[in-house]
C-alpha cells in the first residue's frame, strides 16, 4: 500500500517526461524552430559586416544521432559586398550540429559535435588592394569576449577548400583539407583547438614564380585564440611537408590601430629537400639552373615571417637553411656536386618586397677530387638579381663549367683554380626564360688558373685539349699567361691580353678583341676560322640571305671571295694585333712554314705586318692587308711580299702556280667558303711581289742563276716590269711581261725575254728554250688538241698575233752573243728572236757569222714530254760561206764527206730541213729530211779521192787539183744521204756531170759523166783563165753534154771505191729513179723550195 503512490509518481513523471519531450520536439521541429535558428545563424554571421548571406535551407532531426538533435544547415553561401561588388567569399554545402537536448529544455543550446563537409572559403585583393573576404569592420580597442561558452568534443571537416588571390602583390594560395579531426573548447574568451589535418598545398605563386604545387601535408595542431587580444597562438604543432617534420610555432595579432591586416610573428624549423629549398631561396632567373636538379639530401631550415601581413603589405621573411656533406646531380653527366657544405640566409629585406630581398651564402664550400672551393656569395633585389661574389679554391672544371654556363662550354677534363671575385646583374641562363636584350655582363676580377684542361664551345667545330693557362680577369678584360695547349689538334703557345672573348665565343658580344703573341706548331685555316666565325645572337638564328647565297658560291664566285676574303677568315668583329709564329700554316694546296706575321684588324681591315716564313721552299717577307667587308664589295687583297729562293725547281715552281682549277666544285667540308690556294689569291689578289732566287733548276738540267723577278698585280692585269737572270752558260737575261687573270686563270700573257752572252752554247739555249715550251699535261687531251688546232690555224695565218688564252703563255725572245757554238759549228755576232708559245718555240729571226760567211734561219722547235724528241723544222739562209770552213765542220761532226783541205770555194744557198732534236739537241741524221738549193762560186777540189779513182788512167797532176766554173744546183737530204738528180760542172778538166747518192757515213753510188778526150789532151791552163774570167762576170757557155759516164761505188764506209766505165744506160736509170724519188721527197714530206719562211 505504501509503495503505489511511489510507483505511481514514477509512472506519471515518466509520462510527463515523455510529453514534455513530444512537445519540445514539436515546437524545435516546426516552422517557428527553424526560423529560430535561421535568425540566429544569419545573425551571427553577418552581423557588424558587409556579408550578405544568400538563402539557405535548416533541417531538424532527433533521429539521426539519437537521443541528441541534429541540426543540419544546407547550402551556406556568403557573398561580399564592399566596394559595391559581390564577390562570393564563403560556400558551405552542409553543416551539422548535434545539440544536446536536455540543454534546449533547460532553454539554453549546447552544440557537442560539428561536421561541415564541400567548404569553398575564398579570398580576393584586386590590383588596387581592395579585399574581399570574411573580415568584418574592425573595432577599436580590445576585443569583447563571448559569452558563449562552446566545447565541441568533435569537429569534423571534409574537403575543404581555401583560395587567396592577391592582384596587388601578384601571388596566390590554394590549400585543401580531405579530413580534418579537432576539438574544440571556448571557454572564458579564450578558444582552443586541437587536432589532425590531411590535406594538400594545392599552390603558393608569388610574382618570382610557383614554390608548391599539390603537395601532401599532415599537421598536428594545438591552437588557442584569446578574443580579448585578439591574438592567435601556435605551439606544439607539426606539420609533415616533402616527406620531412616542420615544427610550427608563433603568433598572429590583430593590430587595433592598423586599419587591415595581421601582426605575424611565426617560426617554421625543420628539414626540407635540398632542392626545393634551393627554388625558394633563389630569384625566378636562376631557376633554369635547377632545372631537372634531383638530390637525396636535405637541408635544415629556420624559417621565419613577422610584421604586419595584409591585401597590400608582406611581413618580414627569413629562411636560413644549412647544408652538411650534401649532393646535387643534374641530368647531364659532368654537371653534379659530389660534397657540399652550406649556411645560407633568405631574407625578403626591410622593405618586405622583392626589390629588397637577399640572399647570403657563407661558410659554402664545394668539394671535389680537385680540392675544396670556398664560395662568399650574396644575391640583392630579386627584380633584377645583382651578384656579389667570392670563389677561391680549386675545383674540377667539367663540374664548374656545367654549373656556371651549362650549354655553352664544353669541359671534360681539367682542374681550375679560382681566386676571384664576382659582381654584376644575373640574366637566364637561357631557355624561355631568356631576355629579348642581352644585359650587361657580370664583372670578373681575379685570378683563374686552369690545368690540364679540355674544353669544347657547343656550335663551333673546335676544342681545346691539354689546357694550363693563367687568366687574369679584370671585368671583359682577361689577361692570358703562359698558355699551353692543344686547338683543334694544333699545338699552341700564347700570351694575350683579350676583351669580350668570352661574351664573342658565347655569342653574347658582337665584338672581341685580342692582343698577344701566339706560336703554333700547325695552323689549319679551315680550324681556325670555326673557331672565330660568330655566333648568331639570339636562339635558333637562321642564315640571312646573303649568307646562303655565299654559300651557293659558283668557281667564278670563289675567284672574287679569294680577292676579297671579307669575314670569311676574320670576322668582321674580332679585333686582332697579335704576333703569330706558326711551324706550319695550311692552306687549301699550300703549307706555309716557320711563319712569323702580325696581324692586325681594327674591324675594317686586316693587315699581316712583317710577315717571314718559308713557302715553296723559299724564304717570304712582307706585308698583307684586305677589308673584311662582309658583302664582298670593296677592293680586293693589297699585298708587298718579298720572296727569296736558295735552289728551286722550275717544273715544281710552274705546278704551284699553274695548278688548274677543278672543273666542279667540291663540295665543302665545313661552314663557308673555301679557302683559296696561296697561287689563287696571287693571281685575284692587288700588289706586287719581288723575288730573288740563287738557283733555278731547269728540266734539262741547267741552272739558272741570280734570278731577280717583281710581280706587279692590279685587277685583272698582272705585270712583270722586270725579270733578271744568269744563264748556265754565263749569260745575263732580261724580261718583262704582262697577263690578263680572269677567275684565277691566266687567260693571256705575254713576255719580252732577252739574253746576251759573251759565248753561247747554242744546244744549252734549245734545251732551255725546250724546258720553258714543254707543256705540264703531256697526255693528249681535247684541251692539248685544241691547242694544236689553233696553233696550226695560226701558223697558216701571217696575221696572227701569237696570242694564248687559256693560260698559255706567248713569250719573245731575244738572243745576243759575242761568240756562239753549236756542235763544232762556231760563230760570232749571234743574234735570236724566238717567240715562245706552250709546247713549241717559233724561231722568227735568227743570224751569225759563221763558217768565214753569214747565216740567217727562221723555223719552228716543238716541246713534249719525251725528253729524247724534238721535232724541228728550219729554213736556212746561207750567205758566202767558205767550203773549207763548212767540211772541216761536217767532217768534225762525224759526217764522211770532203776534208776542209780539198775544197775551196764560197757558196750561197736556201735550205729547208726538217728533223728531230735528240736530247742533245743535235739533229738526228736518219729522222732529216731537207731541201738544199746552193750556188758554189770559186769550187776547187784537191786530191778528191772519188774523182782521182774515177780518173786514174790520166795522171795525178791533171786530176789532183780540179777548178770548176760558178755552178748551181738543188738537192735532197734523207735517209741520211744527199740524192743529187744532177750536177752540172765545167771544170779545167772536162765538162762533168755528177748524179746519184752520197751517202754522209761514205758509202755512196756516183755517176760521172766527162768527156775523156778533152780531159786528156786539153789545155788546162787556158781552161783555168777561162774559168776565172768566168768567175770575174763573163758569160759562160753551153758545152757539148755527150759525156761518158763512169760509175763509183762504195758499198761500205772507207773502202775504196769501185769503178765501172761506160755505164750510160745505167745512169739514166738511176738519174730518171733520183727525180722521181726527189719529187716524191718534195711532196710526202712537204719540203719548201720556196723557203717562204726567209722572205
Amino acid at each position: 500500500m505504501k509503495s503505489f503512490p511511489v510507483r505511481r509518481l514514477l509512472a506519471s513523471l515518466l509520462l510527463l517526461g515523455v510529453l514534455g519531450t513530444g512537445v519540445a520536439v514539436w515546437l524545435l521541429g516546426s516552422e517557428y524552430g527553424r526560423k529560430r535558428i535561421a535568425q540566429a545563424v544569419r545573425r551571427g554571421l553577418t552581423h557588424n559586416s558587409e556579408l550578405v548571406l544568400a538563402p539557405f535551407e535548416v533541417e531538424l532531426s532527433p533521429w539521426r544521432d539519437f537521443p541528441h538533435l541534429t541540426a543540419s544547415i544546407h547550402h551556406i553561401a556568403l557573398i561580399d559586398t564592399s566596394f559595391k561588388q559581390r564577390v562570393p567569399v564563403l560556400r558551405i554545402a552542409r553543416a551539422d550540429l548535434r545539440l544536446e537536448l536536455a540543454s534546449l529544455l533547460r532553454g539554453r543550446t549546447r552544440v557537442t559535435r560539428l561536421a561541415l563537409t564541400d567548404a569553398d572559403f575564398r579570398e580576393r585583393v584586386d590590383s588596387l588592394g581592395r579585399s574581399w573576404g570574411l573580415r568584418g569592420k574592425r573595432r577599436k580597442g580590445t576585443g569583447a569576449p563571448p559569452t558563449l561558452n562552446l566545447e565541441l568534443d568533435e569537429l569534423l571537416v571534409n574537403n575543404f577548400r581555401f583560395s587567396s588571390h592577391n592582384g596587388y602583390s601578384r601571388s596566390a594560395f590554394g590549400a585543401q583539407v580531405q579530413q580534418a579531426r579537432l576539438t574544440a573548447r571556448l571557454q572564458r574568451g579564450v578558444l582552443r583547438v586541437a587536432g589532425t589535418l590531411d590535406g594538400q598545398l594545392s599552390y603558393l605563386r608569388t610574382r618570382a614564380g610557383t614554390l608548391f604545387e599539390r603537395e601532401p601535408v599532415h599537421a598536428r595542431v594545438h591552437y588557442k585564440y584569446t578574443f580579448q587580444n585578439r591574438q592567435g597562438l601556435l605551439w606544439n604543432t607539426r606539420a609533415t611537408l616533402h616527406g620531412d617534420t616542420i615544427r610550427v610555432s608563433g603568433t598572429h595579432t590583430v593590430d587595433p590601430r592598423q586599419p587591415v591586416g595581421t601582426m605575424l610573428k611565426l617560426r617554421f624549423v625543420g628539414n626540407q629537400p635540398l632542392t626545393e629549398t634551393l627554388r625558394a631561396a633563389l630569384p625566378p632567373r636562376l631557376e633554369p639552373y635547377l632545372a631537372g636538379a634531383t638530390s637525396p639530401s636535405k637541408a635544415h631550415i629556420h624559417y621565419t615571417i613577422t610584421g604586419l601581413s595584409g591585401p597590400t603589405v608582406s611581413p618580414r621573411n627569413v629562411l636560413t637553411f644549412s647544408l652538411r656533406g650534401a649532393s646535387m646531380q643534374w641530368p647531364e653527366a659532368n654537371r653534379h656536386i659530389s660534397r657540399w657544405d652550406l649556411q645560407g640566409t633568405y631574407d625578403n629585406g626591410r622593405a618586405h618586397s622583392i626589390k629588397s630581398t637577399q640572399l647570403t651564402l657563407r661558410r659554402c664550400h664545394i668539394y671535389s677530387a680537385a680540392g675544396r672551393l670556398d664560395v662568399a656569395l650574396t644575391l640583392n633585389d630579386f627584380s633584377r638579381p645583382y651578384l656579389n661574389a667570392n670563389l677561391r679554391g680549386s675545383t674540377q672544371l667539367p663540374e664548374l663549367a656545367e654549373l656556371v654556363a651549362p650549354g655553352r662550354w664544353r669541359a671534360r677534363q681539367g682542374i681550375a683554380d679560382l681566386d676571384v671575385r664576382v659582381r654584376g646583374l644575373l640574366h637566364s641562363p637561357g631557355g624561355s626564360a631568356r631576355p629579348k636584350e642581352l644585359p650587361k655582363g657580370l664583372s670578373l676580377r681575379g685570378t683563374m688558373a686552369l690545368r690540364n684542361a679540355t674544353l669544347g664551345l657547343p656550335g663551333r667545330e673546335a676544342d681545346i685539349s691539354k689546357l694550363n693557362v693563367l687568366v687574369g680577369l679584370q671585368d671583359s678584360l682577361w689577361r692570358l699567361s703562359n698558355a699551353t695547349g692543344m686547338l683543334s689538334g694544333m699545338r699552341f703557345q700564347a700570351t694575350a691580353r683579350t676583351i669580350y672573348l668570352y661574351d664573342y665565343f658565347i655569342g653574347e658580344h658582337a665584338t672581341a678583341s685580342i692582343s698577344g703573341n701566339f706560336a703554333v706548331d700547325e695552323l689549319r685555316i679551315d680550324r681556325l676560322r670555326a673557331l672565330m666565325r660568330p655566333m648568331p645572337r639570339t636562339a635558333g638564328a637562321v642564315p640571312s640571305a646573303g649568307r646562303r647565297h655565299r654559300q651557293r658560291r659558283t668557281p667564278r664566285d670563289k675567284a672574287q671571295l679569294a680577292a676579297t676574303l671579307g669575314s670569311e677568315l676574320i670576322p668582321p668583329g674580332l679585333l686582332l694585333d697579335v704576333g703569330l709564329r706558326c711551324q706550319r700554316l695550311l692552306l687549301a694546296s699550300d703549307t706555309l712554314n716557320d711563319l712569323a706575321v702580325t696581324v692586325r684588324h681594327d674591324g675594317q681591315r686586316v693587315q699581316l705586318r712583317n710577315l717571314a716564313g718559308q713557302v715553296w721552299g723559299g724564304a717570304v717577307r712582307g706585308n698583307v692587308e684586305w677589308p673584311t667587308d662582309p658583302q664582298n664589295e670593296v677592293a680586293p687583297v693589297q699585298y708587298q711580299l718579298g720572296v727569296r729562293f736558295g735552289t728551286i725547281n722550275y717544273r715544281q715552281f710552274m705546278a704551284h702556280l699553274t695548278r688548274p682549277l677543278p672543273d666542279t666544285p667540291r663540295p665543302a667540308k665545313g661552314k663557308g667558303a673555301a679557302m683559296p690556294a696561296l697561287r689563287d689569291l696571287l693571281l685575284t689578289a692587288n700588289g706586287r711581289l719581288n723575288v730573288d732566287i740563287d738557283h733555278v733548276q731547269l728540266p734539262a738540267g741547267e741552272i739558272l742563276s741570280q734570278v731577280q723577278l717583281r710581280l706587279q698585280k692590279t685587277g685583272p692585269l698582272l705585270q712583270v716590269p722586270f725579270l733578271r737572270f744568269t744563264t748556265p752558260a754565263g749569260g745575263q737575261g732580261e724580261a718583262t711581261g704582262t697577263a690578263q687573270v680572269a677567275n684565277m686563270r691566266l687567260q693571256a700573257a705575254d713576255a719580252e725575254i732577252k739574253l746576251r752572252y759573251a759565248t753561247l752554247d747554242v744546244q744549252r739555249l734549245l734545251a732551255w728554250i725546250a724546258s720553258m715550251t714543254t707543256p705540264v699535261d703531256t697526255v693528249p687531251t681535247a684541251r692539248t688538241i685544241a691547242r694544236a688546232t689553233r696553233r696550226a690555224l695560226r701558223l697558216q695565218s701571217p696575221k696572227s698575233t701569237s696570242m694564248v688564252s687559256s693560260g698559255v703563255l706567248s713569250a719573245v725572245l731575244r738572243v745576243e752573243a759575242n761568240e756562239v757554238r753549236y756542235a763544232a759549228i762556231k760563230g760570232t755576232r749571234f743574234r735570236l728572236v724566238s717567240h715562245l708559245l706552250e709546247g713549241e718555240a717559233r724561231l722568227d729571226d735568227c743570224s751569225l757569222d759563221a763558217l768565214q760567211g753569214h747565216i740567217s734561219l727562221r723555223g719552228l722547235m716543238l716541246s713534249t714530254g719525251d725528253r729524247e724528241h724534238h721535232p724541228a723544222q728550219a729554213q736556212l739562209r746561207l750567205e758566202d760561206v767558205q767550203l773549207p770552213a763548212l767540211f772541216s765542220t761536217a767532217t768534225a761532226m762525224g759526217l764522211n764527206v770532203l776534208g776542209g783541205d780539198n775544197i775551196r770555194g764560197s757558196l750561197r744557198g736556201l735550205v729547208d730541213l726538217r728533223t728531230d732534236l735528240g736530247s742533245t739537241f743535235l739533229p738526228s741524221l736518219p729522222q732529216t729530211v731537207g731541201y738544199v738549193k746552193a750556188d758554189f762560186r770559186d769550187l776547187e777540189l784537191l786530191n778528191v779521192e772519188a774523182l782521182m779513182e774515177a780518173l786514174k788512167f790520166m795522171k795525178s797532176e791533171r786530176t789532183s787539183h780540179l777548178y770548176f766554173e760558178p755552178v748551181s744546183s738543188e738537192f735532197i737530204l734523207a735517209n741520211g744521204q744527199l740524192l743529187i738528180p744532177g750536177l752540172r760542172l765545167n771544170s779545167n778538166l772536162s765538162s762533168l756531170q755528177v748524179s746519184g747518192r752520197y751517202g754522209l757515213d761514205g758509202r755512196s753510188n756516183l755517176f760521172v759523166g766527162l768527156k775523156p778526150l778533152q780531159a786528156l789532151f786539153g789545155n788546162n791552163d787556158k781552161r783555168i783563165e777561162r774559168i776565172e774570167r768566168i768567175q770575174d762576170g763573163e758569160p759562160k757557155r753551153n758545152a757539148d753534154r755527150k759525156l761518158t759516164y763512169i760509175n763509183l761505188r762504195r758499198t761500205e764506209p772507207k773502202e775504196k771505191y769501185k769503178v765501172r766505165l761506160f755505164q750510160k744506160e745505167e745512169q739514166r736509170r738511176e738519174e730518171a729513179s733520183l727525180r722521181q724519188q726527189y719529187r716524191d721527197f718534195l711532196l710526202t714530206q712537204r719540203l719548201d723550195t720556196t723557203v717562204r719562211l726567209l722572205r
